[in-house]
């Protein structure tokens, strides 16, 4: 993330002017300097997708469990 000096602010590179400037006008970096991820997405490599862990998908399932019977129970209050 480029840091200007004068302004004593971190700017992201899209904030940036095409010559690199900041929004005040000072010079902050190389107009050809991109971050790796912009770099592999202009190259058109997709990111590698990761998998969700074990454990977030056992808390999804409880928390169904959980609602539904909570659901169940409501309507058995709403019955009676």
């Amino acid at each position: 993330m480029p840091w200007c000096e004068d302004c004593s602010r971190f700017y992201t590179p899209s904030t940036l002017s095409a010559d690199g400037d900041c929004p005040e006008g000072h010079h902050v970096a190389a107009p050809d300097e991109r971050p790796a991820v912009q770099q592999s997405l202009a190259e058109g490599r997709e990111e590698e997708r990761t998998k969700a862990p074990w454990h977030f998908w056992l808390l999804v399932a409880a928390l169904a469990i959980y609602l539904g019977w909570r659901l169940i129970q409501g309507v058995e209050w709403l019955i009676r």
